[in-house]
């Protein structure tokens, strides 16, 4: 047999991975265990655990196959949890406002405070 043809033959198997969708301030992430997310800022310090209980949906996927266990209504049990890592900052948006021939102009900064968690476990 040539090399090329032991090559070949071997397969790798994929471990399922575990997903959710969360809803937080308005906003939906797909998450996953070891997911880092930056999320609107809430109260907390660095090191503190965070819970998401507004799960939408849950599954498991693994290669090609994609099974969703708990949707909508049905995610009753799901929890998602993190460590919040750190409170920083966006980067800064300008906001620049002109009128033609009115001599009117206003400019403006803005930093949305953020929060940095990373998910550590998502529970079925």
């Amino acid at each position: 047999m040539a090399k090329n043809q032991k090559a070949a033959a071997e397969v790798v198997v994929e471990e399922p991975k575990v997903f959710a969708v969360v809803r937080t301030a308005g906003k939906q992430y797909r998450v996953s265990p070891g997911t880092k997310i930056s999320v609107d800022q809430f109260e907390g310090q660095p090191g503190d655990k965070v819970t998401f209980s507004d799960v939408l949906m849950a599954g498991k996927t693994g290669g090609s196959d994609l099974k969703i266990l708990a949707k909508g209504e049905k995610t009753l049990g799901v929890t998602v949890t993190g460590r919040l890592v750190a409170q920083t900052k966006d980067k800064k948006v300008i906001i620049f406002k002109k009128r033609l021939k009115g001599g009117y102009t206003k400019k403006q900064g803005h930093r949305q405070a953020k929060s940095e968690v990373v998910i550590e476990s998502v529970s079925l």
